[in-house]
């Protein structure tokens, strides 16, 4: 399974655009990720870790998870869901391929001045603002690879940035 770990703001409230990806066989394996990844809840028993959490969020005592740990990881999450502080994404998601105009709405909204490209949630705005919506959703539901292609350079193999086939190899090749 794949959830997208939606960041939040400081009232706790998720923030549409942004997030982490895990990747984990079952609910009860994604519980334990989440868990640990800061070291004030890795050591919290995952039942005490989930109620705190629900807690917090439903703002307090909250309606008891089920005692078989699986179902009680599975609660968890939906009711993470409902409030959007997760997603369910498709096991395929991270492979789905860029939008037809994603490097010329890219080049538009680097041309235009108006961000800085390490902005992940501003650049997908823009994307929508200046006539790209298809990119902006997949900006949106793609973090992860976004940030790989800004600091990694990771594009499609024969592609030049804006697109066309690479005419020749670069000079100090």
């Amino acid at each position: 399974m794949k959830i997208l770990i939606r960041s939040t703001t400081l009232d706790g409230e998720p923030i549409p655009g942004s997030g982490e990806t895990l990747q984990a066989a079952d609910c009860l394996e994604a519980v334990e990720l989440m868990r640990g990844q800061t070291p004030f809840t890795a050591s919290r028993v995952p039942r005490d870790y989930m109620t705190e959490v629900l807690s917090g969020i439903e703002g307090g005592p909250t309606q008891p998870l089920p005692e078989e740990a699986a179902a009680a990881a599975a609660e968890f999450l939906t009711r993470l869901a409902r409030h959007g502080l997760i997603e369910f994404l498709p096991d395929d998601k991270a492979s789905d391929t860029w939008p037809e105009r994603f490097l010329e709405a890219l080049e538009t909204v680097r041309l235009s001045g108006r961000t800085n490209m390490l902005d992940h949630p501003e650049v997908t705005r823009l994307t929508a603002e200046m006539g790209y919506p298809e990119v902006a959703v997949w900006l949106a539901d793609h973090r992860r690879e976004y940030a790989a292609f800004v600091l990694e350079g990771t594009r499609p193999l024969g592609k030049n940035f804006g697109g066309k086939e690479d005419p020749a190899p670069c000079a100090d090749k």
